[in-house]
């Protein structure tokens, strides 16, 4: 998952719990399933962004932590909203990923060749 010099670099952002509109059991399931399938993308997917809501899945609890600490371990970025932690009181829960500031996730969004939001 380590991005090269000549690659596109693509930036995911979570920014729920949930992927789309209707049955939140369901949206739940469907986001798990996404976040899980990121693999997929190879070497374009350059960075994952965590906000709100999202900030929940970088716990060890979430359902995707395995994946998401075999993303981190093999090179990808995980950025994951400080406030947002501090809001849902997740600071001292967050097992994967690197607190950071809006200040640097609009620098990756400047950054990168595309946005995917969810």
């Amino acid at each position: 998952m380590k991005n090269t010099d000549d690659g596109k670099k693509i930036l995911v952002v979570c920014a729920g719990e949930r992927f789309g509109a209707g049955d939140d059991v369901l949206g739940r399931k469907l986001m798990i399933n996404f976040l899980c399938t990121l693999k997929e993308m190879g070497d374009s997917l350059w960075r994952l962004v965590f906000v709100n809501g999202g900030v929940k899945f970088t716990i060890d609890t979430s359902g995707v932590f395995d994946d998401l600490a075999a993303y981190e371990a093999a090179g990808l970025k995980i950025m994951v909203c400080t406030t947002c932690l501090n809001h849902f009181d997740l600071l001292d829960k967050k097992r994967v990923g690197e607190a950071t500031n809006m200040v640097d996730i609009v620098s990756a969004m400047e950054l990168a060749d595309s946005v995917i939001r969810v």
